[in-house]
């Protein structure tokens, strides 16, 4: 067994290990997900090793890992699963509610098994977001509610010539609440809501990358009304043509737009597409035009970031009033959300810091008590923690917009 093949069994069998000691704990949701880990690692294990023994003894185990997870999920589900055999033929192992049905279609035993072992890296979650949560970025919530929210809440209102987009792209600078306005419209309109990112539709594990994203978009239609939220597209949609490009990298882009681009919807049936990124001049031009409407998520706004450093702070002790808070917004301003969080991050270790470094957590047996973050706090930090966006970044930014999107 070469040094390569032995990682990666010995990494299954960690997995593996895990996995057990979770379904015993009962903590079915993470033990479903190192099942599928391990039975994931296994058959990519299994298209290297030339020890055929090795091989046969993990198709086994990976079946038997597959099928353990297949009853934890019925279990969570509260449906009641059938006794299920490793040996048993793929027709009669699979319960009957662990399915997708759908007037659109069913899975096949095939692809539901892929979904199952991709559950792990790609998020089928109902968000509990809402727009409240989400300081600022007025404009942006309008766009989303009325591309998202209103054809599905009021779908009545959008026939004939007045159709709802079907693919939004939202793009600015990092840390400035895309994932979170996608997860607000997903929950503002009750949808289903898929979340995957470059990492996961490329995952070296899979490998078969143009399958998985044709399941997956087969499975958001299955599962409609449905949201499906490509985080970092221009990962996997970079102009095509350059020399840099693999083979394999341009299969999956033209997977990729011909899912998006043969996407049908009905009434009842919404599929809506959402990409974000931080690079949208670097997505393919082809890709681009799939997305009808393009959104620029900017910074945050002098309120915004006051109202972030609220939100970030909600519960810890503090001698701060509304005015010091204004105060940090004008302080903040080129900050992102993203940044603000983490300035709000240091802060509130400061006091444990101070009291650690003074020596006050030696004794035990000595009451502690923390004291409360004040304004000073702030200012000492912010001159630590710089934003990360430049401005030359956000004159990109906004030149793009200008030629390609909306300024909103």
């Amino acid at each position: 067994m070469s040094s390569f093949d032995s990682k990666l069994y010995s990494y299954a069998v960690e997995e593996a290990k895990q996995a057990v000691i979770l379904d015993r704990q009962g903590k079915y949701q993470q033990a479903i997900n190192k099942y599928q880990r391990a039975a994931e690692i296994l058959i990519q294990y299994m298209k290297y090793s030339k020890n055929e023994e090795m091989k046969k003894l993990c198709h086994k185990n990976s079946e038997d890992y597959i099928n353990r997870a297949k009853i934890l999920k019925s279990h969570v589900s509260g449906s009641q699963p059938r006794t299920v055999r490793s040996n048993s033929s793929p027709s009669s192992t699979a319960p009957k509610d662990d399915k997708v049905r759908s007037e659109g279609g069913e899975l096949s035993q095939e692809e539901q098994e892929m979904v199952d072992m991709i559950s792990g890296t790609i998020v089928t979650e109902s968000p509990d977001i809402r727009w409240n949560d989400i300081a600022g970025l007025e404009n942006c919530k309008q766009a989303l509610r009325e591309a998202i929210v209103l054809p599905m809440l009021k779908p009545e209102l959008f026939t004939g010539k007045r159709k709802p987009w079907s693919g939004i792209l939202l793009f600015g600078p990092p840390g400035c609440g895309k994932t979170l306005l996608a997860k607000a419209a997903a929950t503002e309109c009750k949808a289903t809501f898929f979340s995957a990112s470059s990492a996961d539709l490329l995952s070296k594990w899979l490998g078969e990358s143009e399958k998985l994203i044709s399941i997956l978009f087969k499975l958001a239609r299955l599962r409609a009304p449905s949201l499906l939220f490509l985080d970092e597209i221009d990962s996997v949609a970079t102009k095509r043509g350059s020399g840099s490009e693999s083979s394999g990298e341009r299969r999956v882009k033209t997977q990729l737009l011909s899912e998006i681009q043969g996407l049908k919807t009905s009434d009842k049936k919404r599929l809506l597409v959402l990409g974000a990124t931080n690079r949208p001049w670097d997505i393919d031009d082809a890709m681009l035009s799939r997305f009808q409407k393009k959104v620029y998520v900017p910074l945050p706004d002098l309120a915004a970031r006051s109202a972030i450093f609220m939100i970030e702070t909600k519960g810890v002790e503090m001698d701060l009033d509304d005015d010091d808070f204004i105060e940090l917004g004008v302080r903040s301003e080129g900050y992102s959300g993203r940044d603000i969080s983490n300035a709000c991050q240091e802060v509130i270790m400061m006091p444990v810091r101070e009291m650690d470094m003074s020596g006050l957590f030696e004794d035990p047996n000595k009451e502690i008590k923390v004291r409360p973050i004040n304004l000073n706090d702030f200012k000492k930090t912010l001159k630590k923690v710089k934003p990360m966006t430049s401005e030359n970044s956000l004159q990109q930014y906004e030149e793009w917009a200008e030629e390609y999107g909306e300024t909103t």
